[in-house]
């Protein structure tokens, strides 16, 4: 008789069970398609980096700075060109005396002399300036000229050669500087992107575990109503799910923010919702040997060419400082005319001019500032010298760290990956204990806390390893990324 009451109450509740676990499933269902309803738009992986490029401040200061660097170019060979310059002056005057005394011509003596060829007789007057007033007198006069003038530094102490050489090697690691700027631009990207995919799946386990918890909950209350679950069964059942809404709360507030971090450095931070392609999380998780990568660095990185260049810039600057060690010859000409219609001029009213030479010059003592400004040169060069060698450092460390990383991810991932399954079984194995009444309904959580932990940690092992690549390959001096990659 006992037995037969137990299988009539198993039957009822099995009927139960399958009624409550229905509508469960449907609302389960329609929060889903709310919690991921898709976005007006979806942007690839390659639409947010053209974005990100287009007007990037960053690469804008940094193109700017290269067209500085070509401008010295310019300046360096427009040192090896003559300095040509023509003038043209006009001028007019007006000078005005006051009070000056004017002089009338007055006859007094004369005398007649007989001329010696004609025999006739010749008077002959004397004649005297005779004062009789003031006035004032003004004088006009114009004088105009043109003048052509060329000078060429002929010998400068090779500080022309070195100049030009410096200005070259700047410009190269300013172009350098830009190219890898723009690696770290998409590197930004890639890093925001993938942790939008990232909070995306992660929002989706807790939008599944909360489901799983209210279905849960739904039989433990079946469970209670038949007497085969305790109350403390059902409230922890309740504990559970409402942690579960928390989680989900959390991965929600973490895909805004992650959102607001990729439209930030797409230059577009009050940017609308968009959806992004949840595939790029798909890998092959292929790992290169470290050994291999080091050599690769130091040949491709391009900060470290840029450094390589700035380096090579400052040993000219030092032959640049020494110029004033040498001597300096320089050569010119000039070719003046000019006319003159002053009544004090000298010499005639027109005239013409042509004169060329060379000088040589060499500065003795400076109170040493060449001295000086040699020193602070080569100071300069010792200097980009360390930073150099601190850089390949810094990069060899680096390529290590995200190496070590790399191997990490992708042994999480593939531990995570065969997690899942046992935790799955290990759910369902817990499920059917309960219902039985074997086990309890803190193995039944535990199990669920176990499934939902597994399938985060594989979504977090596939992120961390897309982004540790990504970084991993611009410490390498490759492309952070290619389309289809």
């Amino acid at each position: 008789m006992k037995m037969r009451s137990n299988g009539w109450r198993i039957l009822v509740g099995c009927l139960l069970l399958t009624c409550a676990t229905v509508p469960v499933w449907a609302g389960a269902d329609s929060a889903q398609e709310t919690a991921v309803a898709p976005a007006a738009s979806q942007l690839s992986l390659k639409q947010c980096i053209d974005i990100a490029l287009e007007n990037n401040p960053t690469l804008m200061i940094a193109g700017e700075r290269l067209h500085i660097a070509s401008k010295d170019v310019s300046d360096a060979y427009g040192s090896f060109l003559p300095d040509i310059s023509l003038n043209r002056n006009w001028n007019k005057s007006d000078r005005t005396d006051f009070d000056v005394t004017t002089f009338q011509p007055v006859l007094t003596d004369s005398i007649q002399l007989r001329d010696y060829y004609t025999d006739d007789l010749v008077t002959w007057y004397s004649q005297t300036n005779v004062p009789v007033g003031l006035e004032d007198q003004t004088i006009h006069s114009k004088y105009k000229d043109w003048n052509a003038r060329a000078s060429l530094n002929l010998f400068g102490g090779f500080s022309k050669f070195a100049t030009l050489n410096s200005a070259k090697h700047n410009k190269e690691a300013s172009k350098a500087t830009l190219a890898y700027n723009r690696e770290l631009v998409i590197q930004d990207v890639l890093t925001a992107y993938y942790n939008l995919v990232r909070y995306l799946n992660l929002e989706q386990v807790a939008l599944e575990a909360r489901d799983q918890a209210a279905k849960e909950l739904e039989r433990t209350e079946t469970y209670f109503r038949l007497g085969s679950a305790a109350k403390s069964d059902v409230l922890q059942q309740k504990v559970r799910l409402e942690n579960t809404k928390l989680d989900l709360v959390v991965g929600h507030n973490n895909v805004a923010k992650a959102f607001a971090d990729l439209a930030y450095v797409m230059n577009r931070p009050l940017a609308q919702q968009f959806s992004v392609d949840g595939s790029v999380l798909e890998t092959d998780f292929e790992v290169e040997p470290v050994e291999a990568l080091y050599g690769e660095a130091l040949r491709q990185r391009l900060d470290l060419f840029s450094s390589q260049e700035a380096l090579a810039a400052r040993r000219s600057d030092v032959t640049t400082a020494s110029g004033n060690l040498w001597p300096q010859i320089n050569l010119n000409g000039s070719y003046t005319r000019y006319n003159n219609e002053s009544p004090y001029k000298f010499g005639a009213q027109e005239s013409e001019t042509v004169s060329y030479g060379y000088s040589v010059s060499w500065n003795i003592f400076d109170r040493m500032r060449t001295v000086n400004s040699r020193s602070r040169a080569k100071a300069n060069a010792r200097i980009a010298e360390y930073e150099l060698e601190q850089a390949r450092l810094n990069a060899q460390v680096e390529i290590r760290q995200l190496h070590n990383g790399l191997v990490e991810a992708r042994e999480r991932a593939n531990v995570s990956h065969e997690t899942i399954e046992q935790s799955r079984e290990e759910l369902r194995s817990a499920q059917e204990r309960f219902r039985v009444g074997a086990g309890t309904t803190l193995d039944v959580i535990t199990a669920q806390v176990n499934l939902a932990n597994s399938r985060s940690q594989e979504v977090q092992a596939k992120c961390d390893f897309l982004i540790a690549r990504a970084q991993l390959n611009r410490a390498v001096g490759r492309p952070v990324w290619r389309m289809g990659s």
